[in-house]
């Protein structure tokens, strides 16, 4: 008996010219990455901007994940709309030069639509999997830099997740608070709450 294929085989030759594209728009790229080239990109397109380089991010691993979505439901109780609390949206800073997508944000107020502006942003959230990032370089740097007040990192380990809770004084993030393995995470004023950090594994 013959079955139909899941996929039709000009969707799957339409993938690969997309794939081949994206590619070749990559490696031919000349210059600086401006904000223009980076809205052209194809939508899905995992990536983030900065001072002119394109950074193409991995897709995230199930634990990755489910951390996020964990940690998105814990920051809902702390706020009265939970749709004030989203993921991974892009934050447009200095001036188009800087965009990034924090696992999870804050907002002061809803709005609609991309990106978004980081003088709405309260709060910016990373989940660092092992083998890491730039959670602790250029990009708290460029959260610190765009004026977001609050920067919260957990970050996973074989024990179980760490936290850390920066609040941006004089221009730079300084911890005020830290949850060991498995732990509790303090949040102070206006959180006035407590992350435990066991429940994101």
């Amino acid at each position: 008996m013959m079955t139909e294929p899941a996929v039709s085989a000009d969707a799957v030759t339409g993938h690969r010219d997309e794939l081949r594209d994206l590619g070749e728009l990559i490696l031919f790229h000349r210059g600086e990455w401006t904000e223009a080239d980076f809205e052209a990109l194809p939508q899905g397109v995992r990536a983030e901007l900065h001072d002119g380089r394109l950074i193409l991010t991995p897709s995230p691993n199930s634990e990755h994940i489910r951390a996020a979505k964990r940690l998105e439901r814990f920051l809902e109780r702390f706020v009265e709309d939970d749709s004030l609390v989203l993921r991974e949206l892009d934050v447009r800073m200095a001036g188009g030069r800087r965009y990034r997508a924090p696992d999870v944000m804050v907002l002061h107020e809803w709005r609609r639509g991309r990106p978004m502006d980081p003088a709405n942003v309260i709060l910016v959230g990373e989940v660092i999997s092992p083998g890491g990032g730039d959670e602790y370089g250029e990009k708290m740097t460029a959260y610190a830099e765009s004026g977001i007040e609050w920067y919260l990192i957990v970050q996973e380990t074989p024990a179980g997740f760490t936290g850390e809770f920066y609040r941006l004084t004089d221009g730079a993030y300084q911890l005020v608070s830290r949850g060991e393995p498995a732990g509790r995470l303090d949040l102070p004023d206006p959180f006035n709450a407590t992350i435990e950090l066991r429940e994101l594994s």
